[in-house]
């Protein structure tokens, strides 16, 4: 089966290569540094700089392209931040729509952000959207794919919660200073915090494409914590203390608006349709998914 990814380079897409290349399937990886592909996706795995490039049919189209948006959110951060990902999601499909064979399955991407500042409400795929740029950007990025839809392709959306990993992503970032005993939680502590172990969002990814999702779901964890439960886990694992507590003013003076939609945010999510279509977490609680990543060597045998 061929797959042609978008955003392959990256924490999650360099995973699902692995994981795609390993059932022996074939995969063209469309990357503005193609050269790169085969170090970073594997050897069998195929660059491309432009669509018009890729030569053979395609099964499967999983879309993950995007800039990071765990920065300040400047104006320009933000037309660059929509720009990667809806654009970059209209291009796509309007090749996809002028292919003589089109692919059986659509996977692309979307977020937790789509439901905005829930509060304690228990979020599901069919809650409503919530407000602010990122859940505005992911309605739009989720409106993007609307076309395929229209014409009898099957299309998945993946709301992704935060992926832990210690090859990248929140976790990696937070680990300096939780290592150092420095660590703690942010503001109160008690907005809640959606998340999902990096095996878990690969093995959803497979069991979406094999049993053809063609609807939103949340790859989020079962268990969601409050970040002030998260933040003395990590602690718990590194064997370090949990005292220091970063104030909401001085995360909304370094990050801005990032801070209050992103860190600050609330989020309390469900994987109904995960659970629903049989798919079994490896790792549904937050205890299993530290020890596995920080405790069982997990990092090191995720880069042999």
């Amino acid at each position: 089966m061929h797959c042609l990814i978008t955003g392959g380079t990256g924490l999650i897409g360099r995973l699902f290569c692995q994981h795609w290349l390993a059932r022996g399937n074939t995969l063209t990886v469309l990357s503005r540094h193609p050269e790169r592909v085969h170090k970073l996706c594997g050897e069998s795995a195929r660059g491309c700089r432009e669509l018009q490039e890729v030569a053979d049919p395609v099964d499967v189209i999983v879309n993950l392209a995007g800039e990071p948006i765990t920065h300040r959110w400047t104006s320009k951060r933000k037309a660059e931040i929509r720009r990667s990902r809806i654009e970059t999601t209209e291009k796509l499909v309007q090749w996809v729509l002028a292919q003589p064979q089109r692919p059986r399955y659509v996977l692309s991407g979307s977020a937790v952000g789509y439901y905005g500042d829930r509060g304690g409400d228990l979020l599901r795929e069919t809650s409503s959207p919530g407000g602010g740029f990122a859940a505005q950007l992911c309605r739009d990025w989720e409106a993007a794919t609307l076309p395929l839809q229209q014409a009898g392709i099957c299309v998945g959306t993946m709301r992704t919660a935060i992926v832990l990993s210690t090859r990248g992503g929140a976790l990696a970032q937070m680990l300096p200073a939780f290592r150092l005993g420095l660590g703690g939680p942010m503001s109160t502590g008690e907005h809640w915090m959606s998340w999902i172990h990096e095996e878990d969002i690969v093995g959803l990814m497979l069991h979406a494409i094999d049993h053809h999702l063609c609807l939103p779901f949340n790859a989020c964890a079962p268990e969601a914590v409050t970040n002030n439960s998260f933040s003395r886990l990590l602690a718990k694992q590194l064997h370090r203390p949990c005292l220091l507590r970063t104030p909401a003013w001085a995360l909304k003076l370094m990050f801005g608006q990032m801070a209050e939609e992103l860190l600050l945010a609330s989020q309390k999510m469900e994987p109904r349709v995960a659970l629903d279509s049989g798919y079994s977490f490896r790792f549904p609680t937050l205890e299993q998914a530290l020890s596995d990543l920080l405790q069982n060597g997990h990092a090191s045998k995720a880069r042999a």
